[in-house]
């Protein structure tokens, strides 16, 4: 499946040299509730974003985006906070969101561009708890 993506959620060729500082920028400019903190864990990851979404159920849904070391060229974790989701057919393993295969990702992709992703997913999720189908086009796992 491809992606059209606006070209602001993207990440241009000159922020190799200060990549966290430019993702940062594009997550101020569209989703500014959402903070990137910088973190070296058990060289596992290098930094972390944590913020809500709320969806148009009303229902507010934490999520952190875990950049692992190897970024931007390993796709990031997505991660429920604060909550778990019910069985669906869009987790992975140790309860992260499914909203792409890694071979999708590609290291123009920002983390804004993954919390869009996120709030595509949990919008689908309320529809889930509601009725009981995924909606929209699926890929196979």
């Amino acid at each position: 499946m491809n992606y059209r993506v606006t070209s602001s959620l993207l990440v241009g060729p000159g922020a190799a040299v200060d990549r966290l500082r430019e993702e940062r920028r594009i997550l101020r400019k569209h989703f500014p509730g959402f903070v990137l903190k910088k973190k070296i864990i058990r060289v596992r990851k290098i930094a972390e974003v944590v913020g809500r979404i709320r969806t148009r159920s009303g229902r507010s849904y934490g999520i952190r985006i875990v950049l692992p070391r190897g970024y931007p060229h390993v796709l990031p974790v997505i991660l429920p906070d604060g909550w778990r989701p019910k069985p669906n057919p869009h987790l992975l393993v140790g309860g992260a969101l499914c909203v792409m295969k890694d071979s999708q990702w590609t290291s123009s992709m920002s983390i804004a561009f993954l919390v869009a992703k996120a709030s595509l997913w949990l919008h689908k999720y309320d529809v889930y708890l509601e009725k009981g189908i995924w909606p929209g086009r699926q890929q196979p796992h």
